[in-house]
């Protein structure tokens, strides 16, 4: 009866093998860090969203605002509606 045994690691197998899974675990976190900054880009994005419109309000306000007032509009509200 003979039995095959398997020979014993060497050295550099075994320091490879634990590089190979320091290797791994280091992917991994690298893979959860990517996906919890990518939950976190989603939600900053999300909130950029619900600001669009305020900022489209505020965009229109200063381009009323910074139109030059003719006095001599009498849609410009200068004060002198119902004056002669």
């Amino acid at each position: 009866m003979s039995t095959t045994t398997r020979p014993e690691k060497t050295y550099f197998e075994t320091q490879r093998e634990a590089l190979i899974e320091e290797i791994c675990k280091s992917f991994d976190q690298v893979l959860l860090n990517l996906n919890h900054l990518n939950r976190s880009l989603e939600g900053l994005a999300g909130v950029g969203q619900e600001f669009t419109e305020i900022e489209a309000l505020w965009s229109k306000f200063d381009t009323v605002m910074s139109q030059p007032i003719n006095p001599n509009d009498p849609a410009s509200g200068s004060g002198g509606e119902g004056a002669q």
